[in-house]
């Protein structure tokens, strides 16, 4: 059995095509998927935005709009108009810091200002005051299409919005306060008014549900860690079809050696076992170190999912391989075919099918839990996503039944195998 490994680890690992298939093309889809999803993080990320800031009379008396503006700056400009900087606003934003929001440059009229939104295009406005203290944001035509431009400068978007919200909070404050007072200026006298002015308030909070914070792409990674364990099956098919006397002159030969079919097929598995569980392993630290695709920091439960994952896929290759009446190149095409359609529904090829496998899930829960394709991804979904290690041994028991039943039917499908003539 031990020759039968080694001989049978030597053929894997000297096909050109499995080389390829299992080792090449997860790196190259990765690769893949790294240039098309690696900016979906900076999307959402905060960047600094030059803009300029009319520093006309104005701007000078309005107290409250300067600490606005300084509290969002990692180092507040003063114009040399206004005199001393008032202390920068405490502007509540939750977990986000808004010091880096601004860079600002000081200018004397609108006109200056226009005059430079238009000639830089990465100035991307300019802020003004007016009598009643609001303030009012003006951003050019080069950043409202660079802002609707998907391939734009990522974190623009957000960080417009971002931008918009402190000033209009800012605005109805203030407008709010003028109201009262002109209804009723002895309020300044009330210490409690006064401390209610002041209060920003606090209006989302960020709570996290899962054990690691959600990766959007990150899905698609583990999508394409199912697939390479399901093409994986053609190891164990090939294994297979070596043993069996019909399909080939080395399984005549073998069929005439005195070792036993059943010590010959654990030495091919345990081979396949080794190659897939080796591809898989190159991947994963591929994906990980290269990608940037974090797995929850449980390397234990990882390397159990990919062991797990290696020997549910050669066992369904055992059982394809098995498989009477079929040419070894006939069941090779079904291995392709098997993970290529299964992948689909696990929601590798792009959007549309990652709603199709939340559709699957949501609605046939029963095709899903059947796909080996989804059982492996949900292995990765499962350590990443969720405190407790329960759904992911309860994935880990999906996959194993469905290696024991296939091995077992793979039992059956071989015993029956008896050649009339050669």
């Amino acid at each position: 059995m031990w020759s039968t490994f080694l001989t049978t680890l030597r053929i894997n690992l000297r096909e050109k095509s499995s080389l390829f298939w299992l080792f090449c093309f997860p790196i190259l889809l990765s690769t893949m998927f790294l240039g098309m999803f690696g900016n979906l993080g900076a999307t959402y990320a905060i960047t600094t935005m030059r803009f300029a800031v009319v520093a006309d009379a104005a701007y000078c008396k309005a107290e409250g709009a300067q600490q606005l503006i300084a509290a969002m700056q990692r180092t507040p400009v003063t114009p040399q108009e206004c005199g001393t900087a008032p202390a920068a606003m405490d502007v509540d934003a939750g977990d986000t810091d808004l010091r880096d929001l601004l860079d600002v440059t000081a200018v004397d009229t609108v006109g200056d200002a226009s005059d430079l939104i238009n000639d830089d295009h990465d100035v991307r406005g300019f802020l003004t005051v007016d009598g009643d203290g609001m303030v009012h944001m003006t951003i050019s035509r080069a950043t409202v299409s660079n802002a609707n431009d998907a391939m734009g400068s990522p974190g623009l978007p957000i960080s417009l919005s971002i931008l918009n919200g402190a000033i209009g909070m800012f605005n109805r404050q203030t407008l709010t306060v003028a109201q009262i007072l002109g209804a009723d200026p002895t309020v300044l006298h009330d210490a409690d008014f006064t401390a209610a002015v002041q209060e920003t308030p606090d209006f989302t909070h960020q709570v996290r549900l899962t054990n690691f914070k959600p990766d959007e792409s990150a899905r698609y990674y583990y999508a394409l860690l199912a697939m390479t364990a399901l093409m994986a099956m053609s190891f164990a098919v090939t294994t297979v079809c070596a043993t069996q006397a019909n399909l080939s002159a080395l399984g005549m030969r073998r069929s005439m050696a005195p070792l036993t079919r059943l010590r010959q097929l654990m030495g091919g598995f345990l081979a396949s076992w080794l190659c897939t569980f080796c591809s898989l392993l190159v991947a994963l630290l591929y994906i990980h170190f290269v990608c940037r695709i974090s797995f929850g920091g449980r390397w234990a439960a990882t390397m159990l999912a990919i062991v797990v994952a290696s020997f549910s896929s050669n066992a369904l290759g055992t059982l394809l391989g098995s498989l009477p009446k079929l040419t070894a190149g006939t069941k090779i095409g079904l291995t392709t075919a098997i993970s290529c359609v299964l992948s689909l529904l696990s929601g590798l090829y792009g959007s549309g099918a990652m709603a199709l496998s939340d559709w699957i899930q949501r609605n046939a829960p029963i095709v899903a839990m059947i796909n080996p394709t989804q059982q492996v991804t949900n292995l990765f979904y499962d350590i990443l996503y969720y405190d407790s290690y329960t759904p992911f041994f309860r994935t880990v028991g999906i996959l194993l039944t469905m290696a024991v039943l296939a091995l077992a039917l793979a039992t059956v499908f071989l015993r029956r195998q008896r050649y009339a003539h050669l």
